[in-house]
């Protein structure tokens, strides 16, 4: 008898390893989800927001259902199971994201069930590398530097007014911010929130949000709104790849919405090129 999502299982410590492996096939794709798996890797959650399908030693695909649903590295035939077994669930994340081709599969079992609950859809978010920090263009240097413990201050109101205008919610609802306060300071602590500030006050502010295999993707790049249209923007990114490259990993990700041309100009401006296409569907 057909079960729904029959071929669909829980990720576990003894099949962590081989789930780790899928996901860095493409580490830029995946290295939101793959940094989650991998800070997961000893803990008992790790079954509750990570599933495969396939065999455990060689996956046909994974999937995060945490805050995300983020399909990794997945077969059509893979996505198709994923999808009708969460069809057949309460909706739990805040948003499916991923490649654009694995989400649209995805989201054909789900839009009958969630779609009712959807906020917006945002198709096309071109994922950007910029591989290689000596081919990034030079621009004059703006002083940006890695946010130390005892910033947080300063760089709270940035992080809070970038959330408002690229999510689209407030991230001081619910809890009044306080976990939002603790991602910054936990950010701020690991060297992974980079900033130009002046008398006390942010201009310029990203952060590496994942750190997966040899990728850091970037979150959170905010320019405040009288410092747009200067070079600001274009400057603070292409100083982010070189320093970033410095402290953390070789290789610096983001992805962008296609709407969002002023910041596609600034990024091609400091070195990144397209090498995907993501899409975000959210709740």
């Amino acid at each position: 008898m057909f079960r729904r999502g029959g071929r669909v299982r829980a990720v576990r410590q003894g099949s962590h390893e081989a789930a780790i492996a899928l996901a860095l096939t493409d580490p830029v794709t995946n290295a939101l989800a793959g940094a989650r798996l991998r800070e997961l890797g000893r803990s008992a959650t790790l079954s509750q927001e990570f599933s495969l399908v396939g065999e455990e030693r060689s996956p046909e695909g994974l999937l995060w259902h945490g805050v995300n649903l983020n399909p990794i590295s997945a077969t059509d035939r893979a996505l198709e199971d994923f999808g009708r077994q969460q069809s057949s669930r309460p909706r739990r994340s805040s948003s499916v994201v991923g490649d654009r081709h694995a989400v649209e599969i995805l989201w054909e079992a789900l839009a009958e069930v969630w779609g009712s609950d959807v906020r917006e859809y945002r198709w096309s978010q071109p994922l950007l590398l910029a591989e290689d920090p000596g081919a990034v263009p030079k621009h004059p240097p703006v002083g940006l530097r890695a946010a130390v413990p005892g910033e947080e201050a300063a760089v709270f109101p940035a992080a809070v007014a970038m959330f408002r205008e690229e999510v689209g919610v407030d991230p001081l609802a619910g809890d009044g911010g306080r976990s939002y306060r603790s991602r910054i300071a936990d950010l701020i602590r690991r060297g992974r929130t980079y900033v130009v500030i002046e008398d006390g006050e942010v201009l310029f502010k990203a952060d590496v949000g994942a750190l997966f295999g040899p990728v850091a993707q970037i979150h959170g790049v905010w320019v405040r709104p009288d410092q747009r249209g200067r070079g600001l923007g274009r400057a603070g990114m292409a100083e982010l790849v070189h320093l970033v490259h410095r402290d953390h990993v070789p290789q610096v990700s983001l992805y962008v919405n296609d709407f969002n041309e002023p910041a596609r100009r600034a990024y091609a401006a400091s070195g990144f090129r397209q090498v995907g296409e993501l899409s975000t569907i959210l709740f």
